[in-house]
């Protein structure tokens, strides 16, 4: 693929060094030299300084045969003009990265007679295929998390029959245990496991060790069953305090009080708390620093099933989450910003570091698909990608079973969907035309596991 990233900052960064992975030929655009400089650097990408909301530095980066446009400026007009340009000069597909929400969904255009058509005007009319809202990203990640037994995100695919997640290992009957010598009591596949700070796919006399980060294949329905194993269940939460009425805060709460919890918000900012007060009937809005160890403690931060820490300030969300959790609430999660911090939140006690710019790129690797595939999710930041392919009837891999394929080392097959029926583990079982196949693997073999399927 040849992809154009407009917008050189932490999120065009980020996906840039993930297509780089995957060789796609990538050209990135930024107007700040220092950030281009940058990117230079570090990356094997071609760059180009300007404008990208202007048709003459598009035509320099060749939009015009560019299958991908994905704009992340820090201006949401910037992206959404890049878009619509490029689209015109003939790009296949565009992304845009858009924060106002407004601008997301449809308007319908007025007109002076009544009972003329009215023009409803859709995202497409502007040339943009794909919208993608950091800030609401972030608070579905994190209320989905809230409304579940484990603080851990969850990846869907086949249409929601099957399920990646994460669990933290914690019980001590599988810790110092290797993988083959564990009995799970429900049918999975280990995909891979974090460990300080690395990701990797084991092997089965790899020993599970305390605190490792565990990433299970699994039917829906027996994830639950399965996560016991690995550390205890919590309720879904009722009761959340969010420190942080801004745009992230304001969402969480919204969709939190949709799901009948009590939220309670801390805004240091009066003009704000107002605001929130008028919009958010039934939620609980308190004027405060949440930085204030004995007024989180006056607020129930010991009594709350879970703390969520949403300012603009990374530091401050790290140490009030850090706080919360020696206040003794269940669940403590906070907005990350910058990536180099996830591994000091994690290293805190804080349950979960949420990343815009992570989800952001998670969210556009579902669409750099390769072939066959139809779905695509990366797996600890970028080092893998987990991927779902439908099987051609001329592929190689088809009518054999994955022991004959006789598939690279650094592949996994997590799951096969044969007519919406999910067999896992997949080892036995022949592929067939059709199926879909669940793949994990590091995003420099990609390609390669993507021959296997045309």
């Amino acid at each position: 693929m040849y992809v154009i990233i407009a917008g050189g900052g932490v999120v065009g960064f980020h996906i840039a060094s993930l297509l780089v992975e995957e060789k796609q030929e990538v050209v990135v655009v930024e107007q700040n030299e220092e950030a281009l400089e940058n990117i230079r650097r570090q990356l094997d990408v071609k760059t180009i300084l300007g404008n990208t909301a202007t048709p003459k530095i598009l035509r320099e980066a060749e939009a015009d045969r560019a299958d991908l446009i994905i704009a992340v400026t820090n201006s949401d007009e910037t992206n959404m003009l890049t878009c619509f340009i490029a689209k015109e000069l003939g790009a296949s597909t565009t992304a845009a990265r858009i924060r106002n929400s407004e601008y997301s969904g449809y308007f319908v255009a007025t007109s002076k007679l009544s009972s003329a058509t009215r023009k409803v005007v859709r995202p497409k009319n502007f040339g943009i295929d794909i919208f993608i809202n950091p800030e609401v990203e972030a608070a579905k990640e994190i209320i989905s998390i809230l409304s579940s037994f484990y603080s851990t995100p969850i990846e869907s695919f086949a249409n929601g029959l099957v399920q990646i997640r994460e669990f933290r290992a914690e019980k001590e009957v599988i810790i110092n245990k290797p993988l083959r010598d564990i009995t799970f009591s429900k049918p999975c596949v280990i995909a891979a496991i974090s460990r300080a700070n690395e990701i990797f796919m084991p092997q089965a006399d790899e020993l599970v060790k305390q605190d490792d980060h565990i990433y299970i294949v699994a039917a829906r329905e027996f994830m639950d069953e399965l996560g016991e194993m690995f550390s205890q269940q919590q309720r879904p939460a009722k009761s959340v305090i969010i420190l942080g009425g801004g745009n992230v805060g304001f969402r969480i709460a919204e969709g939190l009080q949709e799901h009948g919890i009590m939220v309670k918000v801390i805004e240091i900012n009066i003009n704000k708390c107002q605001e929130i007060a008028a919009k958010l009937n039934g939620v609980t809005v308190v004027h405060g620093d949440g930085t204030d160890r004995d007024f989180l403690i006056e607020q129930g931060i010991p009594s709350a099933d879970a703390f969520v820490a949403t300012t603009k300030s990374d530091e401050i969300n790290i140490l009030c989450g850090f706080l919360a959790k020696n206040l003794g609430v269940s669940r403590s999660l906070v907005l990350i910003n910058k990536l180099g911090y996830i591994p000091l939140t994690e290293a805190v006690g804080v349950d979960v570091a949420a990343s815009p710019s992570l989800l952001t790129a998670r969210k556009i690797a579902r669409f750099v698909l390769h072939g066959r595939a139809i779905s695509a999710t990366l797996l600890g930041g970028k080092q893998l990608q987990a991927v779902e392919f439908v099987t051609s009837q001329t592929a190689s891999i088809a009518h054999q079973t994955i022991t004959e394929a006789d598939l690279p080392k650094d592949i996994i097959i997590g799951a096969i969907i044969h007519n919406e029926r999910v067999i896992i583990p997949p080892n036995s079982s022949i592929i067939e035309p059709g199926d879909h196949v669940i793949t994990i693997s590091p995003l420099s073999v990609t390609p390669t596991v993507e021959k296997l399927f045309k």
